[in-house]
């Protein structure tokens, strides 16, 4: 019998449940349908909304993404043509110091042979000089001597002596001229 009172129990719990569907048909009519109707809609449209609209931001999102990549690229030949001409520039000023550089060697050792050079001739030019300022030198003491002893001998006065020594002294003045 148990058995019996879970049916009956069963039975009586349903049709309150269908009374409730049809009492809420009664009251509510078509609203009910409508509401559920205008939800569905809403709900779809706004899905569409939201799909548009993830549409629109991937879009968006796309466009954006390739311009940065674009620009990205655009620095980076930037900064590869700034790099490239530093790199030249750089090799540039070194071939130019390599050459101050090898030129100033050349130009120390010219200027140095130069100076040895000049120094060698002006040592010459100089032993020169000295050599025929002392030969002048002995042949007036010989000239000197001769004429002294030729005074001596022919025992001529002061004045013509004076007057001798003028003349060598003008003559040695005109020579070194």
């Amino acid at each position: 019998m148990p058995n019996n009172n879970v049916r009956k129990d069963e039975s009586k719990a349903s049709p309150p449940i269908d009374e409730l569907q049809q009492l809420r048909k009664i009251v509510f009519g078509n609203a009910e349908q409508q509401l559920k109707e205008k939800i569905s809609s809403t709900h779809a449209e706004m899905q569409k909304a939201l799909n548009t609209q993830k549409e629109s931001f991937n879009a968006n999102l796309a466009s954006f993404q390739q311009v940065t990549e674009q620009r990205f690229t655009e620095l980076e030949q930037r900064l590869s043509l700034s790099d490239k001409t530093h790199e030249d520039n750089e090799s540039v000023i070194q071939k130019d110091l390599a050459s101050l550089a090898s030129e100033h060697e050349m130009f120390a050792a010219s200027t140095q042979q130069d100076f040895k050079s000049i120094e060698q001739s002006l040592n010459n030019e100089s032993d020169g000089l000295s050599k025929s300022f002392n030969e002048q030198i002995e042949q007036l003491k010989s000239h000197l001597e001769g004429v002294s002893k030729e005074l001596s001998s022919s025992k001529t006065d002061r004045k013509t002596l004076a007057k001798l020594l003028s003349t060598m002294a003008t003559n040695l003045e005109d020579d070194q001229l």
